[in-house]
Order: structure tokens, then C-alpha cells, then sequence
């Protein structure tokens, strides 16, 4: 194996790609921020609460049937009708909320939502990697104060193909990588829930713009919550609970002086 060079840095390479690759990605970065608030249009206001009650209505009954052996059979089988009832549950209702494939045909208000939130997102990623890579590919900016194993080689020397080389240094491009994830954590602090998802646009744009085909079915979790109810064999695990508890305490009781 070849013996690790020891760089020294020269002053421009931080006047002359450091600090103006931190000031490009910090500007796009808000800049894709406030496109992406522009852009985003309001949620619809018609069945909103409603499909929110279908949402917390699966997710309770998911946290019932998980403690449900903690409750007595009356209280059980009460809880199963409200939701798995034939006539009168809650999962036998027609579910309001439709499903991502249904809402993408039905409204184009839906796909035209996507499109701006695909562009807004795609577009300057895009943009910006390629400029990152014209313009500051190739550039050793610095080292990290500890020791790497070779491993991290291909995430901290990304445009760099040099095997003598420490793999504690880290190139431009890398850096323009890591900064661009990591600048997630303080906009999340200024924008809240607004804030602009990287992954998220880096998926859409392998995925080649498609939304993907997720979302909250509510047709199909009510069917299987209402099967897993039907399904559910319920035993009481407190059963005895007060004589074992009784015979702990004359127990006790007994061996006190």
C-alpha cells in the first residue's frame, strides 16, 4: 500500500472555491425554498377533517389491537364493534379518502401540484450539481481532524481518483454533497414544516419525476384492520391478577420480623 501524502493547502483553493461553494449552495438552497413555498399550493379544505379522522382512526385502532390482551373481554369486545361491527363499525362506512391513484385521475389540480413540486425541486438540483461539477470538481478543500478507514474513501474524495492520498481529505464535490444534506437540519429550524426535503427531491428525480405510489389507502387499511379484528383471539393477561398480587403481599407479610 502506498504511504499517505501529506498536503499543504494552498490559501486560494479556500478564497476561490471553499467559500464561494458554501455562499452557491447556501443561496440555491433558499432560493429552491421560497420557490417551493410559492409554488406549493394550500391543501384542499373539502373532506379534509374527515380523512384525517379516517387516518387516526386506523392508527388507533393499530394501537388498540397491540394492548389488547391488557383489557378485560367486556371492554375487548366493545372496542371490536366500534370498529369491525358488520352493520355499524367504523371500518364497515364507505371511507372518504381516496386513494393516490384515484386522486391523480380524478383531479388535475392534484397533478398539476406535482408538476410544480417536481420542477421546483428537480430543476435546480440539476442545475446546481452540474455547476458544482464544471466548476469545482477536482478541488482538495481540506481534512477532517480524525482518521478514516478506506471505506469512506468514495463519499470524501468524490472527482479525485488519487489511492496515495489520505482518505481524511475531502473534495469539493463531496463537500457540496455533505453540505447539501446537512443544511436540512438549521432551514428545518427557520422554514418548520415548509422546509424543502432533499431526499426526497433526489428520489423523485431517479424516479424520473413520478410521484410514488403511496399515500393513505383508506379502503384497503380498513379492510385489513376490519380482518385483523375478526382474526383477533383475545386473552385476558391480567386474569388473576388480584390473587396473584394477594399472595405476593402475604408473602411479604410473612417474612417481614
Amino acid at each position: 500500500m502506498a504511504p499517505a501524502h501529506q498536503l499543504v493547502l494552498d490559501s486560494d483553493v479556500r478564497d476561490w472555491v471553499f467559500i464561494p461553494l458554501t455562499l452557491f449552495i447556501v443561496l440555491m438552497k433558499l432560493v429552491m425554498q421560497y420557490v417551493h413555498q410559492a409554488m406549493s399550493a394550500a391543501p384542499p379544505p373539502s373532506k379534509e377533517l374527515l380523512e384525517v379522522r379516517e387516518m387516526q382512526a386506523a392508527a388507533r385502532s393499530a394501537r388498540v389491537r397491540a394492548v389488547a390482551n391488557m383489557l378485560p373481554e367486556g371492554s375487548m369486545r366493545m372496542r371490536k364493534d366500534f370498529f369491525a361491527d358488520k352493520d355499524h363499525g367504523c371500518f364497515s362506512a364507505k371511507p372518504v379518502t381516496r386513494g393516490m391513484h384515484e386522486t391523480m385521475v380524478t383531479d388535475p389540480s392534484f397533478m398539476a401540484d406535482m408538476m410544480k413540486k417536481n420542477l421546483t425541486g428537480m430543476v435546480p438540483q440539476i442545475l446546481m450539481g452540474t455547476a458544482v461539477t464544471f466548476f469545482f470538481s477536482g478541488f482538495v478543500m481540506g481534512r477532517v481532524p480524525f482518521g478514516l478507514s478506506p471505506r469512506f474513501r468514495p463519499m470524501l474524495q468524490r472527482g479525485v481518483d488519487l489511492a496515495s492520498l489520505d482518505v481524511s481529505y475531502f473534495t469539493g464535490l463531496s463537500y457540496y454533497i455533505l453540505l447539501l444534506f446537512a443544511s436540512r437540519g438549521p432551514f428545518s429550524l427557520v422554514f418548520r414544516e415548509d422546509t424543502l426535503d432533499d431526499a426526497e427531491v433526489m428520489r423523485r428525480q431517479m424516479g424520473m419525476g413520478m410521484a410514488p405510489g403511496g399515500g393513505f389507502d383508506a379502503a384497503g387499511v380498513f379492510k385489513s384492520e376490519k380482518a385483523a379484528w375478526e382474526a383477533n383471539v383475545h386473552e385476558w393477561a391480567l386474569e388473576g391478577a388480584e390473587r396473584d398480587a394477594l399472595k405476593v403481599l402475604r408473602r411479604r407479610a410473612a417474612e417481614a420480623p
